[in-house]
């Protein structure tokens, strides 16, 4: 072809258009332009740019996020899907783990590989996508197992699947399925802290308090259960509970409690609890993280304390009045 053939201009158009000034190099090709216009266009200094083998992006400048997921897919072919990090980040997850390429899946069969900033995975078992923002990702139960098989640091991995249970974007028993089907390799540090969400706990400050807990020989409490007085009436949900002695613990993290109305209902469950004369231990994630001393110290003796008063009625399960 010559440099000055005639191409589609139009349906060129059309198509970056639609893709946010991405498209492949073949497409561009059958639209006919030639390969050496292609060559030109995308020379160093040049209005565009190559982003991934035969992907081509049609602006000069640092390609944008979007524009990088964009070229990830049409790289990866017809039937990827973002999974991992890239995919709990566009479900909305608050506190992913650190994201170093675009992790996207694709079939078994598939002949790609790993390029520049998009790491393929290839698998058997093919999730049915999910539309998030206009792009193709995987369930947040897979998503965020794939992303923890990935991750080395235990804080990152129970920030991340506490975040979704606690905030209800999958179930552990969803959680604990895509890790039975899931590849051997990675899952030993998921499969621990999956175990430490099944026993109730919901967040990494939590995981942290207990892990203290049970290296201070103290008593196991229950994690997150309701607790209801004698009249059968709710009376909060805590952190944890020692139900025989009436004490509670309360992690003052304000993670969860940003707004004046969380604020407000906080200090409602907490003279509630204090009404019915449960004993309330208070500690901020810090003070666990890095003065656990501290924290065992006014957490057995509020434990002491509660073991010489008599216990105040109050239940796990409502009680029938009357």
């Amino acid at each position: 072809m010559s440099r000055g053939r005639r191409y589609d201009a139009f349906g060129l158009d059309m198509l970056v258009r639609s893709r946010d000034g991405v498209l492949l190099q073949r497409e561009a090709l059958a639209l006919g332009m030639s390969g050496s216009t292609i060559a030109h266009r995308t020379r160093p200094g040049g209005p565009w740019q190559r982003l991934l083998p035969g992907v081509l992006l049609v602006y000069s400048g640092s390609p944008s996020r979007l524009q990088r997921m964009r070229a990830a897919l049409v790289y990866a072919g017809a039937d990827a899907i973002f999974t991992g990090v890239t995919a709990l980040r566009c479900h909305g997850v608050r506190k992913p783990p650190t994201e170093h390429a675009l992790h996207v899946l694709v079939p078994h069969s598939s002949q790609r590989s790993s390029r520049g900033f998009v790491i393929l995975e290839r698998t058997r078992r093919m999730p049915d996508p999910r539309d998030v923002v206009g792009l193709p990702c995987a369930p947040v139960a897979r998503a965020a197992i794939d992303a923890a098989r990935r991750v080395t640091d235990v804080g990152q991995v129970r920030a991340l699947l506490s975040e979704v249970v606690q905030r209800g974007m999958c179930t552990v028993a969803a959680l604990g399925v895509e890790l039975r089907d899931a590849q051997i390799r990675g899952t030993a540090l998921p499969r621990r802290v999956l175990r430490e969400v099944s026993d109730g706990v919901r967040s990494a400050a939590e995981a942290e308090a207990r892990q203290v807990i049970s290296s201070m020989r103290i008593a196991e409490p229950l994690w997150n259960h309701d607790i209801f007085d004698a009249q059968g009436r709710w009376i909060a949900r805590p952190d944890a509970v020692w139900i025989d002695l009436g004490v509670v613990l309360e992690i003052d993290s304000l993670e969860w409690h940003l707004s004046p109305a969380d604020y407000q209902r906080t200090q409602a469950r907490h003279r509630r609890m204090t009404a019915t004369g449960l004993l309330v231990v208070h500690v901020t994630p810090g003070t666990v993280r890095r003065d656990p001393a501290a924290f065992i110290a006014d957490l057995r003796a509020t434990l002491e304390a509660a073991a010489l008063r008599p216990a105040p009625v109050v239940y796990l399960e409502q009680q029938q009045a009357g």
